[in-house]
């Protein structure tokens, strides 16, 4: 009878690459010449959504608030939504940990009206939600974090990145992931303009 070991470290090392995840995740368009994007705005279309099993969404006006001063570091002007070369769209999403990862490593990703690019990822607390969403036994909960920018002009993504974060994430300074660090490092990979 052969040995059960070899079958045993297999079967570790494949549920081990199944549970890795990571952090972080983007989409971009290979075409992306930053240098002709200015300025930026909150995607107006307020009946976009983007849906996920098992996790519900939260109000994200946190969020896109620190991504636009995020952004505005990065040297694009805000402007109104029919001047701005990029709409800003983003996207927080709430769930166990459990079911946040089985929504982002299993199910299709759906969005409201329009088909766009669709990324990876994991998202977070410094993704943020209610300050109360941590209390009575909730300690467990993930976010997901989503930011898309948009081109108006031709209705399709060309920027997304997304990140899953849990509660328990740390910042840099060791206290709780702020929203403003998550979003911070989120937007990381996006070139800031000249």
């Amino acid at each position: 009878m052969p040995s059960p070991w070899p079958l045993l470290v297999v079967t570790l090392l494949i549920v081990t690459a199944g549970c890795t995840k990571p952090r972080f995740a983007y989409e971009v368009d290979p075409a992306l010449r930053i240098g002709s994007f200015g300025s930026v705005a909150p995607d107006p279309r307020k009946d976009r959504i983007i849906i996920r099993e098992g996790m519900r969404p939260l109000n994200p006006d946190l969020h896109l608030k620190a991504v636009l001063t995020e952004l505005e570091l990065r040297k694009y002007r805000t402007a109104v939504a029919s001047a701005a070369d990029l709409w800003v769209g983003v996207y927080v999403l709430m769930g166990t940990g459990t079911e946040a990862r089985a929504a982002s490593s299993s199910s299709p990703h759906k969005e409201g009206s329009s088909e766009g690019h669709r990324g990876g990822g994991r998202g977070g607390t410094g993704a943020g939600g209610s300050p109360s969403a941590g209390k009575g036994g909730n300690a467990h909960r993930s976010f997901i974090l989503i930011v898309q920018l948009e081109d108006p002009r031709t209705g399709l993504p060309v920027w997304q990145g997304e990140a899953n974060l849990s509660y328990k994430d740390k910042g840099p300074d060791g206290a709780p992931l702020s929203i403003e660090e998550a979003v911070h490092q989120l937007l990381q990979p996006l070139p800031a303009r000249p």
